[in-house]
């Protein structure tokens, strides 16, 4: 995925993660879905976090997503 805003690039599992995210799936239920770790899965949201250049807490990549919506439907 690409955000043609900020030409970020998203791994194929950063954007599978972000879609569980955008579910409203906590890390613990992400890791069980996926069958890792729940670090994993923070290890993931803390390189889209990074990615994005916003805050690092979980409540900033969740205001980020609801402001751009719609380029996660891409």
């Amino acid at each position: 995925m690409k955000n043609p805003k900020e030409n970020i690039r998203f791994t194929s599992t950063e954007v599978e993660i972000l879609g569980y995210i955008k579910n409203g799936f906590s890390s613990s239920q992400i890791a069980q879905f996926r069958n890792c770790s729940k670090r994993t899965i923070e290890k993931h949201r803390s390189n889209i976090i990074a990615k994005l250049e916003i805050p690092p807490s979980q409540n900033a990549l969740l205001l980020w997503m609801l402001k751009n919506a719609q380029k996660l439907d891409t």
